[in-house]
């Protein structure tokens, strides 16, 4: 039995990923900023209120998964923004660059001693 973690986990890949590792009995920490109702229903551990474009990510994250070893983190969360060049939103252009590349590199870095331990 390995432990997964899984951000973006409230729907889409993130939850059908959570969903599928749950049923083959892994333990699964499910991250995300507001759990669904479908997410809730599968019983796993879930830590709401992961932002990861949040700065302040890193040293929460890393308290509240204090001892818990991973074995596998899976970078999921994510956005797609539907920019053209005659109508680019740099706000959001932002935003996804800071969920889409930063996200990963601070979920990491908070669980980098959870994933030497797993």
């Amino acid at each position: 039995m390995s432990t997964y973690v899984i951000t973006g986990a409230n729907r889409g890949i993130g939850l059908e990923l959570c969903r599928q590792l749950h049923q083959r009995g892994e333990v699964v920490v499910a991250l995300c900023r507001r759990p669904s109702a479908a997410l809730e229903a599968l019983k796993v551990r879930v830590e709401e209120d992961i932002d990861v474009a949040d700065d302040e990510l890193v040293p929460r994250l890393r308290a509240r998964l204090a001892g818990c070893p991973v074995d596998v983190l899976v970078n999921n969360a994510g956005i797609l923004t539907r920019e053209t060049l005659e109508d680019l939103d740099f706000d959001r252009m932002r935003l996804q660059y800071e969920i889409n590349s930063l996200g990963p590199l601070r979920v990491t870095a908070a669980l980098l001693d959870n994933l030497h331990a797993g």
